[in-house]
């Protein structure tokens, strides 16, 4: 009698442990433990003046953003870097304004031809059996290297998180892991370019809207 009782006892605790697996295992693919998310099915926007114009090529995979927090850091793909130009040259009102362009979601797009500046360099690269591993150097306007990013010193790195992608995002295992990290570019802004970047969620308009100001 003991010994059955034992043995239900040991089925009842493996049935749970085996549901908390489960639970952890649906947790990681819909990104449930996760402080950030990717909007990748949304389109970007940038607010000035109350307006909202398309900055293309930045697009809403590039972009993550706090979940909970009432003011969102917004993190940006660092193996993103042509388009993280784009995010300084906004910064820097690099741009101007084409209002021809007509879409219902925008009121003109930024262009950003009239700049050519070079604000994030790639500086080497390493292979490692199949992966292969980049460094790269971000300066500021006058050419001062503010941040440099090495994906081996991530676990030390303030201004990087790692977003994992959900089922939901078309979950797949990344062969380089530096493709999950992202760039806090709230944080850098504020304390190296003295901006401020605000960011938002237009769930009806599918649109990842992001503004920004001197601090």
């Amino acid at each position: 009698m003991q010994f059955i009782k034992k043995k239900r006892n040991i089925i009842v605790i493996s049935a749970i442990i085996a549901m908390i697996a489960i639970g952890v295992f649906l947790g990681t693919l819909f990104g449930l433990f996760q402080k950030q998310e990717v909007f990748d099915e949304y389109q970007v926007a940038y607010e000035n003046n109350g307006k909202l114009y398309e900055v293309s090529p930045i697009v809403g995979s590039d972009i993550g953003i706090d979940k909970k927090n009432n003011s969102k850091n917004m993190y940006f793909r660092i193996n993103s870097y042509p388009h993280i130009e784009y995010l300084f040259r906004t910064a820097y009102k690099q741009y101007e304004i084409d209002n021809t362009v007509k879409h219902k979601k925008y009121d003109g797009k930024l262009d950003y031809r009239v700049a050519d500046n070079a604000y994030v360099i790639q500086e080497n690269m390493y292979r490692t059996g199949s992966d292969t591993f980049k460094t790269y150097a971000i300066h500021n306007k006058v050419g001062r290297k503010v941040y440099h990013y090495d994906p081996r010193e991530t676990s030390t790195d303030r201004y990087i998180v790692r977003i994992k992608p959900t089922i939901l995002q078309g979950y797949n295992n990344q062969k380089n892991s530096s493709n999950d990290d992202y760039l806090n570019v709230t944080k850098l802004f504020k304390e190296k370019l003295n901006k401020n970047i605000k960011v938002k969620i237009n769930h009806q308009k599918r649109l990842v809207i992001f503004s920004m100001e001197d601090s």
